[in-house]
């Protein structure tokens, strides 16, 4: 059983869609089962799914603890780094509206209170996450993500069929923030950032290929706008991807995963899990 306080600043939503933003690793059938089975309060009173939940609520919540949250599997720690394996599908902080009971962020902070994530991974990418355990450890690591004195290798299975050898992919990203998402584009613009993706294929199958990506700028969802621009969309990418592919291939979130992190004498490393897309 868990009690949560909803934070504040959160608009008013159904009891199910609040559960599923703040906890997304509880599976959908453990939600679900909750909810039919009333054993979740809302400020003491048994609720349903359709139970309105706003800032200041008080639930609880009675399921097996092993869906609520898990600890982070530690891939590295010394006096000033916290490196862990982040699971795809749980995201690395709360978002905009403070909402996110069971981020990496909270998962650390379990085992180091003073935590803080020195950079970022999408929601449903796993893999190599670098936190610091205090500030003078979190410039340090920032100036190396700034300065580029890190190499960051990333793995993915993409729709379609990449060249031999090495590609360098090379052009410009601009946000939209208000649609929450990249255009890439071969020319500059005003607001548009240069971008530089390297990559090479693993292997294929049945028009399906591996690719291991050489992550040269650091850009919000370069390697999935990226790859989808130059024709190479990531399988279970619905955001930049081909949502018909998807669909047929029954694959509903993007498979990509950060597999090495390498800077100084440090390398961090990271199996990615696709389950039955690993070829």
């Amino acid at each position: 059983m868990l009690r949560h306080i909803v934070p504040p600043g959160v608009d008013v939503m159904p009891l199910r869609r609040y559960l599923a933003r703040a906890f997304p690793a509880m599976p959908g059938w453990v939600v679900r089962e909750a909810l039919k089975k009333r054993d979740v309060r809302v400020n003491g009173v048994r609720s349903g799914p359709d139970a309105p939940v706003r800032s200041g609520d008080q639930l609880a919540i009675y399921v097996d603890d092993r869906y609520l949250a898990g600890m982070p599997e530690v891939i590295y720690e010394d006096d000033g780094l916290l490196v862990v394996d982040k699971p795809a599908g749980v995201p690395v902080d709360a978002d905009g509206l403070g909402v996110g009971a069971d981020t990496m962020l909270s998962r650390l902070r379990a085992v180091c209170p003073e935590a803080r994530l020195c950079h970022r991974l999408d929601t449903y990418t796993g893999g190599v996450l670098i936190a610091a355990k205090d500030a003078a450890a979190e410039a340090r690591m920032r100036e190396a993500f700034r300065a580029r004195a890190l190499t960051k290798l990333y793995q993915c299975v993409v729709v379609g069929c990449p060249p031999d050898g090495e590609a360098r992919l090379t052009g410009w990203l601009e946000k939209d923030a208000r649609a929450a998402r990249v255009r890439v584009s071969d020319h500059p613009s005003p607001r548009a950032l240069p971008i530089e993706t390297r990559c090479r294929a693993l292997a294929r199958r049945d028009g399906l290929a591996r690719l291991e990506v050489n992550l040269i700028t650091g850009r919000t969802h370069q390697i999935r706008a990226h790859l989808s621009h130059v024709g190479l969309p990531i399988l279970g990418d619905d955001k930049y991807g081909d949502r018909e592919v998807n669909r047929r291939r029954k694959c509903s979130q993007p498979l990509l995963w950060c597999t090495q992190i390498r800077f100084g004498d440090h390398v961090f490393e990271s199996a990615p899990r696709f389950g039955s897309w690993m070829f």
